[in-house]
């Protein structure tokens, strides 16, 4: 039987909240890397697998090295895809559960890379009654982890297929990258108006995501989606 790593979340009550929110309510978008967190959640996952023995140092040293400088200036599409077919392949043949279990160990540090700014702007959302989707191009199972620490309601990550509980080294629907996060978030959350939405994220490769939305911000933006605020008049942050 075919699976996916990571089922789509059940929503979860905010604290302080009577019912959980709909997305017809209003939704806020969060991307994760460089955004909600300075760094690669995916380079920090597979770091984890290395130290844990489950692939081998080589899989990742060369992206673990250009980690200072996505910190600065994001990941090029042609090194993320890369790191993800890496990591596919390595994992090719492997139980899926080690795998979840390692993703849903990193919640608690993940959430504590959030700085406080973007931290305190996830929670006004989430005080107002938005329902909060943080949406990364990283594993299903990873990005719910840091989805639960953060209280935010619903995971949007890539899928991993699976059979018979063992990973084959293919994904399971869009890579959730460019175009792919819309994809993504539409087969996770369903049909939204984004028009009314909110969306945060930090690069040039967001952009399909960021024109959908009514309101879009740049949080800690690369060049291109620089560019591309200052000329449609976005707000521009910088959340640490």
């Amino acid at each position: 039987m075919r699976s996916v790593v990571g089922a789509s979340l059940s929503p979860q009550v905010d604290v302080g909240s009577h019912r959980t929110p709909e997305p017809r309510d209003g939704v806020a978008v969060f991307d994760l890397d460089r955004t909600l967190i300075p760094g690669s959640s995916l380079a920090l996952f597979g770091r984890e697998l290395v130290r844990r023995g489950m692939v081998r140092r080589t899989t990742v040293a060369r992206h673990a090295a250009h980690e200072l400088g996505f910190r600065r200036q994001g990941l090029g599409a042609a090194r993320l895809d890369s790191l993800v077919h890496r990591l596919l392949d390595a994992a090719a043949g492997e139980p899926a559960e080690p795998l979840r279990q390692v993703a849903r160990s990193m919640g608690p540090e993940l959430a504590g890379q959030v700085p406080v700014a973007a931290r305190w702007l996830l929670e006004r959302h989430l005080g107002r009654g938005d329902f909060v989707v943080i949406l990364s191009a990283s594993p299903q199972e990873l990005v719910e982890a840091i989805t639960n620490e953060l209280g935010a309601h619903r995971a949007v990550g890539t899928r991993l297929e699976v059979d018979r509980d063992t990973l084959t080294g293919r994904l399971d629907g869009p890579f959730c990258y460019g175009q792919g996060k819309v994809e993504c978030l539409e087969r996770d959350v369903g049909p939204i108006d984004l028009s009314t939405a909110t969306a945060y994220a930090d690069s040039g490769s967001d952009l399909p995501l960021l024109e959908r939305c009514g309101t879009a911000v740049a949080v800690n933006p690369d060049r291109e989606l620089r560019r591309w605020a200052e000329r449609a008049r976005w707000p521009m942050v910088h959340l640490g």
